[in-house]
């Protein structure tokens, strides 16, 4: 008995393994070492689904006689295997792929690599899911950052240094080692010609002996589309340039065009970037704001005015402000068991608050409110970040075990600025509806119980995420009961001030949460909105303003 247990807790052990590891390779093998010591010497092969039958992926091999040692891809029938020897391997509803074994498998042998099977799909799914949360990050920062240095530019009267450093940072984005700006005589007339403004990297005579590879005039031709990539082609020809005018160690393209809102400005063409085919896209996707950004700047130039500038800045904050507002929750998880309302108001056109709500697989409710310290562009680039990390973790770690990571991911992204969050995270589990949650230095959170009629205050349980490194933060527990109400804010509602200068504070809140328990969400919600309104006695706030309340029906 103490044997098996023993092996029990070793297996246990091995598969959760498969989740610590760092990458999909280290998954991968080991997976491979796991299986063959629960397979016991059989060959087998894991292959996974590239979208078509003819096109899987051979992961992992093992065992003797394989016949798919060593290949890269294969079809599902290369190795002929009866159907009780072929295990899918699944997540959720999706089927991802097939192990593929040469021997039957006993009964016991065969639950323990399904089992192992399960958390291997689950394993890839959250690196395939962190990998894709971490690629929209960096591009949403990379276009505040360009945002950031556009507004400096904005703020240059010298149009010379205004393009040099277009120039300079459209390189950088995309690691070219030679550039050159074009620019339209008469911004917004694409019919005016283009002049080289500026050149970095390669002489400006050879500038003139570029000859286009058709009847298209070049650079005019690049204009026409989005942010394009072009590799050298086989003929020697590149992105519209005929073969022999470019020197051979010029091997790709990149053509940014500058429009913004329909006015043409010129375009960007960058030599020799970083990058390959299957980045390709992605690279594009970060630089085609500097591109809307680039013109923005040629036309503030073209008015030579301070009015045109302001007008500028301003509408490149306002579509960070809809960036930034499409990562609120597009809609409310989908169950009948609560009502849900929220809002986020920014006291600018960008903010520093967070929230969100979330449904897992199993029907478990995620909630969470942050608030950044400041506001503006660092603020909202930090709560960027805090927003990958928490929707990539939220459904597979305790409350307090997510604010742990989600402190170490602030104390390194925050470095020695002195920038934090507050924030705090719940659970509200499906059919038991009890609620786990854990706060980091951030303000009560407010539970009505609808038996007492009273409004229960809950602490913070540890300090603000980026303070501390190593931290670690308790919990607090409850069931939940028909009628309840959490409410969830940043503190720029109960620190609101009055025309006297008194704070709008936590006990006119809950009063007002008391008074209005009988209303739906959206109406509590809309009540206690207009009541900060006219406290203030003005609709803008000085600090960003959200609540989340969420009311078991």
């Amino acid at each position: 008995m103490e044997a098996a247990a023993t092996h029990a807790w070793s297996g246990a052990a091995a598969l959760a393994g498969l989740h610590a590891c760092r990458s999909i390779g280290e998954l991968d093998a080991r997976l491979v070492e796991h299986l063959g010591v629960t397979l016991g010497g059989p060959a087998f092969a894991l292959l996974l689904a590239d979208g078509d039958e003819l096109g899987w992926r051979v992961v992992a091999c093992g065992g003797e006689g394989c016949p798919l040692q060593g290949r890269e891809r294969a079809g599902r029938e290369e190795w002929q295997v009866p159907a009780a020897q072929r295990l899918p391997v699944s997540y959720g509803h999706h089927r991802l792929g097939e192990l593929l074994v040469g021997e039957p498998l006993a009964e016991e042998t065969a639950g323990a690599v399904q089992a192992t099977l399960a958390h291997y799909a689950t394993a890839l799914v959250n690196h395939t899911l962190n990998a894709e949360a971490r690629q929209a990050t960096e591009h949403y920062c990379a276009s505040l950052q360009a945002l950031e240095e556009g507004i400096v530019l904005f703020q240059e009267e010298d149009a010379d240094a205004v393009m040099a450093r277009l120039l300079s940072l459209a390189m950088a984005m995309v690691e070219a080692t030679a550039g050159v700006l074009y620019v339209l005589r008469e911004v917004g007339d694409a019919d005016s010609g283009l002049r080289a403004d500026q050149v970095l990297g390669l002489p400006e005579t050879l500038l003139d002996s570029l000859v286009a590879a058709d009847s298209r005039a070049w650079p005019e031709c690049l204009m026409e589309q989005g942010p394009q990539w072009f590799e050298r082609a086989a003929d020697g020809s590149l992105g519209g340039i005929a073969a022999g005018s470019l020197p051979p160690v010029v091997g790709n393209m990149v053509a940014l065009p500058l429009r913004y809102h329909g006015v043409d400005a010129g375009v960007c063409v960058l030599f020799n970037a970083a990058i390959e085919a299957g980045t390709a896209r992605d690279y594009l996707g970060r630089v085609q704001s500097l591109g809307h950004l680039g013109a923005a700047l040629l036309h503030r130039l073209k008015l030579e005015a301070m009015t045109a500038r302001n007008r500028s800045i301003a509408r490149e904050l306002e579509i960070a402000g809809a960036i930034q507002k499409r990562l609120l929750p597009a809609a409310a998880p989908a169950t009948d068991d609560f009502d849900f309302s929220w809002r986020s108001i920014a006291a600018q056109n960008i903010g520093g608050d967070y929230l969100d709500l979330l449904m897992s697989d199993l029907g478990d409710v995620y909630a969470v409110v942050a608030d950044a310290s400041g506001h503006g562009i660092n603020s909202a680039m930090l709560m960027t970040s805090f927003r990958s990390t928490y929707r990539a973790d939220a459904p597979w770690q305790e409350p307090e075990d997510l604010l742990a990571a989600l402190n170490r991911e602030v104390v390194h992204e925050v470095g020695a600025t002195g920038m934090f969050i507050t924030a705090a995270t719940l659970r509200i589990e499906r059919g038991s509806n009890l609620m786990t949650l854990s706060s980091a230095g951030h303000n009560p959170i407010f539970l009505y119980r609808a038996r007492t009629g009273e409004v229960e205050s809950i602490a913070s349980h540890g300090p603000p995420l980026g303070f501390l490194g190593g931290a670690t933060y308790a919990s607090y527990q409850t069931v939940l009961q028909t009628g309840d109400i959490l409410l969830l804010y940043t503190d720029g509602i109960t620190e609101a001030l009055g025309a006297d200068q008194e704070m709008f504070g936590e006990e006119r809140l809950a009063a007002l949460l008391r008074r209005h328990a009988a209303d739906a969400a959206e109406v509590m919600l809309g009540a206690m909105q207009k009541a900060l309104c006219e406290f203030a006695g003005r609709t803008n706030h000085e600090d960003d303003v959200s609540m989340t309340v969420i009311k078991v029906n």
